[in-house]
C-alpha cells in the first residue's frame, strides 16, 4: 500500500499518542541532558520530558517524554537497540495512558482482542484493510485477524460473527500502539473496542498483582471467552509502580491530565503492590 493511502487518525496528534516511557536512566543524569539526548535521538522537539527521581537503592530512575508527533514515537522504536544514555542503554516503550485501564494493558503481547464486532456484514478481511491503511508497513504488519463464528447444531461454522476476535502483529511494539489508537473506533457500523489478548482465565504472572482474572469463570458475553471481553485479563494494574512492575497509568507523579503539576508532592503516593508474577513481566524492574 503506498503512503499516499495511508489514513491518518486525528488520535495521533493526541498527547496519549506522543509520550515515551523511559526506564533505565542513571542517576547522575540532569533534565537537561535527558531532554537533549532524546531531541538528538528523535530528530524532532521534545515538548515535555520529565524523570521520576526516588530515593531509594535502586540503581536507576524512569521517567517519560513526550514528542512532537507520534511518528517520532515509532521512529524511536526502531532505533531502540541503539539508545544508550550515559552508559545505560534505556528500556524505552510507549506510555499506556492513564485512561487505560483494562486488565492486560501493560502486557508485552502481539495479540490484541477485538470485541462489539457486529454479527454480519464485518469480515475478517475488512477489518484487517481497516487497520492496513492507518499503518506504514515500515513500523509493523498486520498478521492476521479473525473473528469468531457462530457454529450450528452440527458444530459448523457459519458465516455469522460471534462479536469478537483476535488480531495478530508483527511486533510488540506495534500492539502497543493499537491499543490506544483504536481502544475505541467506528467501523461497520459499530463502536468496536481493541485491547491486548490473554488467554481464557488469564493466569497470573505478567507484571503487577500477577493473580487471576475475573476471565476464569467464562460464559461472558461473547461466547464464554474468558468472562466477556471486559474481563479477560489477570495481569494487574498498578499506577507506575516501576519498582514492583511496570503499573497503569500517569498517576504516578501527580496527574497526567494536568501536566506534571502535582508531581513534587504526589508522586508514590498511588503504588500498585509489588508484581508477584515472574513469567512476561512488562517491564524489568531497575
Amino acid at each position: 500500500m503506498a503512503d499516499s493511502e495511508i489514513v491518518r487518525d486525528e488520535i495521533l496528534d493526541t498527547e496519549e499518542m506522543k509520550k515515551l516511557f523511559v526506564g533505565g536512566i542513571v542517576k547522575d543524569a540532569t533534565d537537561e541532558e535527558f531532554k537533549e539526548f532524546f531531541e538528538t535521538q528523535a530528530g524532532g522537539a521534545v515538548t515535555d520530558s520529565v524523570i521520576i527521581r526516588k530515593d531509594n537503592e535502586k540503581k536507576n530512575h524512569f521517567g517519560f517524554v513526550t514528542l512532537e508527533n507520534s511518528e517520532l514515537i515509532d521512529n524511536l522504536l526502531l532505533k531502540r537497540d541503539d539508545l544508550t544514555f550515559k552508559g545505560r542503554k534505556l528500556d524505552v516503550n510507549r506510555a499506556v495512558p492513564k485512561s487505560n485501564t483494562s486488565e492486560g494493558a501493560q502486557s508485552k503481547t502481539k495479540k490484541l482482542f477485538v470485541a462489539n464486532v457486529p454479527k454480519t456484514g464485518c469480515s475478517d478481511d475488512d477489518l484487517k484493510e481497516y487497520f492496513e491503511k492507518r499503518h506504514p508497513k515500515e513500523f509493523g504488519t498486520i498478521e492476521s485477524v479473525q473473528l469468531i463464528k457462530v457454529k450450528d447444531k452440527e458444530g459448523n461454522k457459519t458465516e455469522e460473527n460471534k462479536g469478537f476476535g483476535f488480531v495478530m502483529v508483527s511486533s510488540e511494539d506495534m500492539a502497543d500502539k493499537m491499543a490506544i489508537q483504536h481502544a475505541t473506533f467506528e467501523f461497520c457500523g459499530r463502536k468496536i473496542e481493541l485491547k491486548k489478548s490473554s488467554p481464557p482465565g488469564g493466569e497470573g504472572g505478567r507484571g503487577g498483582r500477577g493473580g487471576r482474572g475475573r476471565g476464569a469463570r467464562g460464559g461472558g458475553q461473547f461466547g464464554g471467552y474468558g468472562g466477556g471481553y471486559g474481563g479477560y485479563g489477570g495481569y494487574g494494574a498498578g499506577q507506575w509502580d516501576y519498582s514492583g512492575g511496570y503499573g497503569g497509568g500517569y498517576d504516578y507523579y501527580g496527574g497526567y491530565g494536568g501536566g506534571y503539576g502535582g508531581y513534587g508532592g504526589g508522586y508514590g503516593q498511588q503504588q500498585a503492590p509489588r508484581g508477584k508474577g515472574g513469567r512476561g513481566q512488562r517491564y524489568t524492574p531497575y
